[in-house]
């Protein structure tokens, strides 16, 4: 892991404790009451969502990753909770599973929409990571999917259980900043300038199916940075089109979610996206610097991204401030902060983080499973929350403003529309 990465995949090994294993007492499918599960893709994020379901009382029966190592250690995990799952390559042999209640998909983010979909249709509850799409059209199927199997799924954007983000949209949805026209979020970082590189393509390592792991994507030699899900290092496959967005669909999407939660899952209108590797001397193809502005109903939004400089302000290098007539709202992942503005009746306040929001995120899902009512991070405001961070990647791309039209989900600018959509390599097909 990148360690001037800010608080992205650290989880405070303690929280989940008290997320103890009596969660889950009755009415629940599963041998002994307890809810079973596979886990597919074991790298950094999904060793943490099957840390944290172990510490819930999950009952794990299998784990499924294309790389060997990391099936070795999600099983080791297991074992160490006192358990046994069966090691899986394949996907589609834990979703015929018919013992499993749901699946956690943590795989990169091109295989996101595909398996997702299918589990639906296998009858099994899903917790997805974010953003849940690579292109617009697939996530419109996504929630389609979880609407005709009746499923319960969440996302990955686990900032809606914090109670400090909660506590900011409750001031900002409230008025007490008065009149909010603007809002920025923001990750800044200072990396070398090398980044990650210039392999060359290669044969794969030892103990992965490369095909597989390319899946859907274009067909492509294996090479270390496209593959890139390293254990000391943050997975470099996000930093190629085919199958992900760069810095605005991985961190982007958990700030621009904070905004739209505060403002009842408001879309943009219009966007605009400007940027470029004006750093980095390395192979991948996301922008290194990069700024997008929404045009909400009522106020504008802006993404920034940079990776040469961190700004040592009093702000945070990853965050959101909301600006209002009667004072300014910051938060990012350990607090909130009220300013007043000069002459301003508003009162100072702050919030820190006193639980981590993961293994709430969890509690979350499972008490969905049992009820059947949509989780905090359901899928349909993750769609919200990804395509807004993707047209700002449409609008970078096509070097257009594109206007947005939520009800047909389409942009009306025809130079942009092909960035909707993504061709799926034979023989995986998107359909509901």
């Amino acid at each position: 892991m990148n360690e001037q990465k800010p608080d992205r995949r650290v989880f405070l090994k303690s929280a989940g404790a008290a997320l103890t294993t009596s969660l889950f007492t009755g009415n629940m499918k599963g041998a002994n009451d307890r809810i079973t599960a596979g886990f597919i893709g074991i790298g950094v994020m999904g060793s943490a969502n099957l840390e944290v379901a172990l510490k819930h009382g999950v009952e794990v029966e299998a784990v499924c990753d294309v790389y060997q190592p990391h099936l070795e250690q999600a099983a080791a995990m297991v074992a160490g909770a006192g358990q046994k799952a069966k090691q899986v390559k394949d996907f589609r042999e834990v979703l015929a599973d018919k013992s499993i209640d749901l699946v956690c998909i943590s795989t990169p983010d091109h295989w996101h929409p595909y398996i997702m979909v299918e589990a639906c249709k296998a009858g099994k509850d899903v917790y997805v990571e974010k953003p849940v799409c690579v292109a617009i059209d697939e996530g419109i199927k996504m929630v389609e999917a979880a609407r005709k199997y009746n499923r319960v799924v969440q996302a990955g954007t686990w900032q809606r259980s914090g109670q400090h983000f909660q506590k900011a949209c409750e001031i900002v949805r409230s008025g007490q900043l008065g009149k909010v026209t603007f809002v920025r979020t923001w990750i800044y970082s200072n990396e070398p300038q090398a980044g990650i590189g210039n392999p060359p393509d290669s044969a794969p390592p030892s103990g992965l199916d490369w095909n597989l792991w390319l899946g859907p994507a274009p067909k492509r030699p294996f090479n270390p940075n496209r593959f890139g899900v390293y254990p000391h290092a943050y997975s470099y496959f996000r930093w190629f089109w085919d199958y992900a967005g760069g810095q605005l669909t991985d961190s982007g999407v958990h700030m621009i979610d904070i905004v739209q939660m505060a403002f009842d899952e408001a879309m943009p209108k219009a966007v605009t996206g400007t940027g470029g590797k004006l750093w980095f001397t390395d192979d991948r193809e996301t922008p290194d610097t990069m700024q997008v502005s929404y045009e909400y109903p009522g106020f504008v939004g802006s993404w920034e991204h940079r990776c040469n400089n961190t700004d040592k302000s009093d702000t945070g290098p990853f965050g959101i401030t909301f600006y209002g007539t009667r004072g300014s709202l910051y938060v990012d992942r350990s607090l909130y902060r009220v300013t007043p503005e000069k002459g301003s009746d508003l009162e100072a306040s702050e919030m820190k983080r006193v639980t981590d929001p993961h293994p709430l995120h969890w509690t979350n899902f499972l008490e969905c499973v049992k009820s059947r009512q949509r989780p905090n991070s359901d899928i349909e405001k993750c769609f919200r929350s990804s395509a807004t961070s993707l047209l700002g990647n449409v609008a970078y791309r096509s070097r257009s403003r594109v206007d947005w039209d939520d009800e047909r989900k389409v942009v009306l600018q025809s130079e942009a529309q092909k960035y909707l959509t993504r061709e799926y390599r034979s023989p995986w097909k998107l359909e509901v």
